[in-house]
């Protein structure tokens, strides 16, 4: 019998439950993992709060992210072998102590990393990625600003970012997490609780505006990220922290409120200044194969080169998932979270 959580109803951190199950052979294609330890997103948080559009009908597993060991092999998969380790995607179903996922999801796990190291690299790193570089085509010499830069996906584009040759300035939201956006490549940090960062952000550029703005906050802010750009700047948004309920609850007249304060662009506007505004969520590509694989093939040489590594928040044992939520919903946590299965 293995172990997975679930999600049967909204709510707090309390109503993610664990269950026994007897897992399938893995299908054709397919390779069967041991899951030593996952990953925790922001996404999982939107899915038990019922505020994420992509999740499947309750009850389901969520989770994108695990690391392990091959324990079976489905029908005509030849390049991995039980027992190799390796990290893995997955289309929600990680928060499981055993996962069968596509070979082509699968990749192995750099020989000096732990799992969980392993279990905190795909998702923020392919976000960051597809965000600074697939859409936002950021370049050296360019500055970007990285919101929310001690955070998972923060963490990874700021890391990121540097390796390309760019100025990084990062926002954080209280100053005790200023020395992890340093540690993790900004040279210049704004702290505000509240996103109220641009007009510092104005006074570092002497007012020539940014390249890129990499948002996560979303809401009333947007202008001001939009307004932030040079011409020629690209505006990218992968994330809505602003709309997060602080609770367990979800407060619809707020919610609403904050959904009316996101700015809308217009065409006309973006021709005469020349700016670009982009959005994306990696789970709508699911299907294009071929971008995972060229992203996390590119990622995988700035791992080998050293330039990138998984920044390591905290590590929860599988049973206090609950916690694991709780910590990042609160936006106190830093770097990435991770669930130990402790196989």
């Amino acid at each position: 019998m293995c172990k997975r959580i679930v999600i049967r109803r909204i709510g707090g951190p309390d109503v993610l439950e664990i269950e026994s199950f007897t897992p399938a052979a893995p299908g054709e294609g397919e390779v069967a993992i041991d899951v030593a330890a996952i990953g925790v997103n922001f996404a999982d948080v939107f899915c038990r709060l019922g505020l994420y559009q992509a999740a499947p009908p309750r009850p389901f597993t969520p989770g994108f992210e695990v690391a392990g060991v091959v324990s079976q092999l489905g029908r005509g998969v030849t390049t991995f072998a039980e027992g190799d380790r390796v990290v893995a995607v997955t289309r929600f179903g990680g928060y499981t102590t055993r996962l069968n996922v596509p070979v082509e999801r699968v990749r192995e796990l750099p020989a000096s990393w732990s799992f969980e190291e392993g279990a905190a690299f795909p998702v923020v790193f392919l976000t960051a990625y597809h965000g600074l570089v697939t859409v936002g085509r950021l370049a050296a010499g360019e500055t970007v600003v990285v919101q929310s830069a001690a955070g998972g996906v923060g963490t990874a584009a700021c890391q990121l970012a540097r390796a390309l040759g760019a100025r990084v300035i990062g926002t954080v939201g209280s100053e005790d997490k200023r020395c992890v956006a340093v540690e993790s490549g900004a040279s210049d940090v704004v702290v505000s609780r509240d996103y109220r960062v641009w007009g510092a952000i104005d006074r570092l550029t002497d007012r020539r505006g940014v390249d890129v703005v990499f948002d996560a906050v979303g809401g009333g802010g947007l202008r001001s990220a939009y307004d932030a750009l040079r011409h020629g700047g690209r505006l990218v948004v992968y994330g809505f922290a602003s709309m997060t309920p602080r609770g367990a609850r979800r407060n619809w007249p707020l919610l609403a409120w904050r959904y009316l304060r996101t700015p809308r662009f217009s065409p006309l506007q973006m021709t005469r200044t020349n700016r670009t505004v982009a959005g994306f969520n990696l789970v709508y590509l699911w299907d294009r194969v071929e971008i995972y694989a060229n992203e996390i093939r590119a990622l995988l040489a700035l791992v080998q080169r050293g330039a990138i590594h998984p920044f390591l928040g905290k590590t929860f044992p599988f049973h206090a998932v609950s916690e694991a939520h709780a910590l990042l919903q609160s936006r106190r946590s830093v770097g990435k979270l991770v669930l130990r299965t402790d196989l």
